[in-house]
């Protein structure tokens, strides 16, 4: 994981590719200069919400008049403040500092909750490692360090809440599961572990009730003074969240059955997404058909069982959802609770396949697609020495896709490739690399109506060379055009396709300007 982690680090900014600002969002409204950070934004998509999570961090105090303008729904948002503050602390204040702890936040709670579930799981035997495992690396916490999320640090909050419950320091685990409300207010529903085990005990209700209230109480505060700062919102958040018991599982069920019928979901999507709905399933029934209200874990987790069966559409749709991490409480519970021995192997097997999909999550973080080198540029002068000549691939062209170690882009339509030559000398410069298709086209380049390069492209990748092709300083622009029109992806894939461009090397070199 911490290998993985490294591996999307960028030298100009940092761990930032984990937070997944969107370039869509940005060009709405482009706060960096304001925040005076530079960070990684996904080309062209309106990425996920960390997005808003990670600004909340550079600003806990909500000073930035302009937050209501860069956060979707800050009302919404800005309940959910343990995370940023924990950033902003561990960042020292500084805003690119900050970013980079948020990043980071959940890999460190990751390697801390691997510390404590061995005080469960021991790895002294195949059973234990297998719960350690299924918990480590189920979807929805890899999902959650992928994607710099709230739910990992909220999981191991949960899990230091129990085990010092279970240890006999209530009053430690009631001020944790307190802390825990500000991290996401669902997280209250851990408040089920403070019910007295004797349920005929009014001294034992009046301190569940008590602690209870405790638990509840610094989201509370917190809640109040968002209505001082921000006043009165008609914002709904979260309208889609939630839906009638079993609407949203059942509609999940069909979607999945249907696009296994159908073939409109990609082979390694209906896997996990499959495995994820399967696992939870399985989790639910367990927890929910094993009555254990003198267990702590069972009342803890348990209220997750209830909550996955009025999930809505918002919770469930994608692949693999974000269900599985919405629902991790529900993981954890199930692996404490099933019995040992062989006849729970089968059980404990449906309840942990996620383990066998959450490490997939951890998609290549994609190149550029192309690489430039200048092998002579006799002196000539740049306004850019980082990159002379600099590549674009402006819409319809879908940004870049990697996958063991090849990097590839999709036209959507006709589209155009940007070259900007930086330097004060012409370059002479020779294009290569290959075309595919989903289905047989012409396809050809042109420059400024004049064509330059011309074959039929299909599956089967074409190789092709462009040479020589002399760039002026400044933007020269060639046209990609094919006789067909762009084809929906398959695999349940929603983009429209035209062509696809593998592998492009640009290799060049200057030429003096005549006296």
């Amino acid at each position: 994981m911490v290998a993985k982690v490294a591996s999307y680090h960028d030298p100009d900014y940092g761990f930032t590719y984990l937070i997944g600002f969107g370039e869509e969002v940005l060009d709405r409204y482009d706060w960096r200069a304001d925040r005076d950070v530079v960070i990684y934004a996904h080309d062209r998509s309106a990425g996920y919400d960390a997005q808003y999570y990670a600004q909340l961090a550079m600003d806990p105090f909500l000073q930035q008049p302009d937050l209501d303008r860069s956060i979707d729904n800050l009302p919404y948002r800005a309940r959910r403040i343990l995370v940023p503050w924990m950033a902003y602390v561990l960042g020292g204040g500084h805003p690119a500092t900050v970013l980079d702890a948020f990043a980071l936040l959940n890999l460190g709670c990751w390697l801390a909750l691997g510390v404590v579930l061995t005080r469960w799981f021991p790895p002294t035997d195949l059973d234990r490692a297998f719960r350690w495992l299924g918990v480590m690396f189920s979807s929805g916490l890899c999902f959650s360090v992928y994607g710099a999320l709230v739910d990992g640090p909220s999981l191991l909050l949960m899990a230091l809440a129990l085990r010092w419950w279970e240890q006999g320091h209530e009053w430690r685990a009631t001020a944790v599961l307190a802390l825990g409300g500000l991290a996401k207010e669902t997280n209250l529903l851990w408040g089920g572990m403070v019910a007295p085990v004797n349920w005929k005990s009014v001294r034992g209700w009046a301190l569940g009730i008590a602690r209870g209230a405790l638990i509840i109480l610094p989201l509370l505060l917190w809640l109040m003074v968002l209505r001082y700062r921000l006043g009165d919102t008609e914002q709904v958040a979260g309208d889609r969240n939630f839906a009638l018991p079993f609407v949203g599982y059942m509609q999940r069920w069909q979607e999945l059955l249907t696009g296994a019928r159908e073939g409109v979901i990609a082979v390694p999507f209906l896997v996990s997404s499959a495995a994820t709905l399967i696992s939870l399933t399985v989790q639910a029934a367990f927890l929910l058909g094993r009555w254990r209200w003198s267990v702590p874990a069972w009342r803890l987790c348990v209220p997750f069982a209830v909550l996955m069966l009025v999930l809505g559409g918002a919770v469930w749709e994608g692949h693999p959802g974000a269900a599985g991490r919405v629902l991790l409480p529900l993981l954890l519970g199930f692996n404490l609770l099933v019995p040992r021995g062989p006849k729970w192997w089968v059980v404990l097997l449906l309840g942990n396949l996620t383990l066998f999909s959450g490490p997939g999550i951890f998609q290549p973080r994609p190149g550029p697609a192309y690489s430039v080198q200048v092998v002579n540029h006799s002196g000539a002068v740049t306004e850019n020495d980082a990159n002379p000549i600099e590549l674009s691939f402006p819409f319809p062209w879908h940004p870049p896709e990697r996958a063991q170690d090849r990097d590839w882009r999709w036209a959507g339509g006709d589209a155009d490739i940007v070259l900007t030559n930086h330097y004060d000398q012409p370059v002479q410069v020779v294009l290569q690399g290959s075309w595919s298709a989903l289905s047989p086209r012409l396809a050809s380049l042109l420059s400024n109506g004049t064509v330059l390069w011309q074959e039929e492209v299909g599956p089967t990748p074409v190789q092709w060379r462009l040479a020589p092709l002399m760039l002026p300083p400044g933007e020269t622009l060639i046209r990609l055009v094919s006789d067909q029109p762009p084809q929906p992806a398959s695999a349940g894939d929603s983009r429209l396709l035209s062509v696809m461009l593998k592998d492009l090397k640009v290799t060049g070199e200057t030429v003096p300007s005549m006296p």
